[in-house]
């Protein structure tokens, strides 16, 4: 076993404050590309591999649909979640196991009770056991059960497709999982050189930052394009048409994906990817695993690029991110503290430093080219008179540089209240429009 790989270039991305303490300092990767492919923003070591879990779901589903299973619409969409065990979901999951021709005694993933409090407890009410379709990745394996089917079913005209067994479908070996690497390859632009196993018992491919911000830019474009490659755009499709079966209602996978019609997908420790249908791409990968500031960088970083506009990201971290409370206030848990971006993207989105490597330098990851575009518009905008912090650009959508935390031109260190600070220890759906 070779040893573990620290990184030393995590940028400081999000604070958690607590009565205007920083608490917490959450360190880890983002990376921004443009709709043309070129690094907008990098913060980070982005072309340092990593597991990228369950943000690779999409990508296993694109081989999964070229391994032969005839999924469609929310057969895709349950496929590509990590969901909830809603009732809902887990009929989903039954979906595609019946097309399959099997039961969820063939799935391979864990059992479980549901993460939906409402599935839960009437599971327990009814003195059900542990189901697999309750498991966050079921209809991942389902998809990979109906993909063996497929194969099975061209064993008389094929016999190399005796080899799709669907007692083995998470062996690394087994066909299946050597289409989907092939497929991970493609889309990344870069080679598999390290696979493990995931938390449901499928592998999972370790990928650099850069890689998956390329597969999401392609996912992204490929949203109800018919010019674009005919599997990602029903992947990509599925994703924005079936929001709920992603993640789960209210959930912030689910917002950001129905708020922005975008293709939006967390992974565990840490991960979130997100590609919007203009080609831009976002992917924050979080060293410590937390998952619960992923939301917030992605979503920054996509403003401080341009990519988004102030208002638009406001009001998202307004819907997905939890309070950090204390107690409670007149009945109601009374808020304490709050996330805010740390040094490195506070830095980025005040303007104050270069959104490409900005407080550690390029480190050769980063193109200087990239250094040099995004100091000169810095700079252009510093002898740009009269210009207002966070103004829109009509014809564009982008923005400039705004706020810190969430009000515009705030400076590194200060909350989205404008409150300085202090260093704890240095100082509804889419409408369903589009379906398929």
């Amino acid at each position: 076993m070779t040893s573990p790989q620290l990184s030393l270039t995590d940028a400081e991305l999000v604070f958690q404050t607590r009565n205007d303490l920083i608490e917490t300092t959450h360190h880890g990767i983002v990376v921004v590309l443009s709709p043309e492919g070129t690094t907008d923003l990098a913060l980070g070591d982005m072309s340092q591999p990593f597991f990228a879990r369950s943000a690779l779901k999409p990508l296993q589903a694109i081989g999964t649909l070229k391994s032969g299973a005839p999924l469609r619409g929310a057969q895709v969409a349950i496929a590509c979640g990590s969901h909830q065990g809603t009732f809902e979901q887990m009929r989903a999951v039954q979906d595609v196991l019946q097309g399959a021709g099997v039961d969820a005694t063939a799935l391979l993933c864990p059992t479980a009770y549901p993460a939906d409090a409402h599935a839960h407890e009437q599971m327990v009410r009814a003195d059900l056991a542990k189901t697999p379709l309750a498991h966050p990745c079921s209809g991942k394996h389902a998809g990979f059960l109906w993909a063996c089917a497929a194969q099975l079913d061209r064993s008389v005209v094929d016999p190399d497709s005796r080899q799709w067994t669907m007692k083995d479908y998470c062996d690394p070996e087994h066909p299946l999982q050597r289409m989907i690497a092939e497929e991970i390859a493609s889309f990344t632009g870069e080679p598999v050189g390290t696979s493990g196993i995931d938390g449901c018992g499928a592998p999972v491919a370790a990928v650099s930052a850069l890689g998956l911000a390329r597969a999401y830019s392609t996912l992204g474009t490929a949203i109800r394009n018919m010019d674009a490659d005919a599997r990602a755009s029903t992947v990509a499709t599925a994703m924005v048409d079936y929001p709920e079966l992603i993640q789960g209602p209210d959930s912030p996978d689910t917002v950001v994906s129905e708020r922005l019609d975008a293709v939006v997908k967390s992974g565990a420790e840490g991960m979130l990817c997100i590609g919007l249908r203009s080609g831009a791409s976002a992917v924050v990968k979080i060293s410590d695993g937390s998952s619960r500031a992923t939301h917030l960088v992605a979503l920054r970083a996509l403003q401080a690029a341009g990519f988004l506009t102030q208002t638009t990201v406001d009001s998202l971290l307004t819907a997905v991110l939890r309070p950090i409370t204390g107690g409670v206030e007149d009945g109601q848990p009374r808020t304490v503290g709050e996330l805010v971006p740390g040094t490195d993207l506070a830095a980025v989105l005040a303007g104050v430093a270069p959104a490409v490597a900005a407080r550690h330098g390029s480190d050769g990851a980063c193109p200087t080219v990239h250094e040099e575009k995004a100091h000169e518009e810095t700079t252009q905008r510093e002898k740009t008179p009269g210009e207002p912090d966070g103004a829109d650009s009509t014809a564009t959508g982008k923005e400039a540089s705004g706020a810190a935390g969430g009000s515009a031109g705030a400076a590194p260190g200060r909350g989205v209240n404008g409150r300085p600070v202090r260093h704890a220890l240095k100082g509804r759906r889419n409408g369903k429009k589009g379906r398929r």
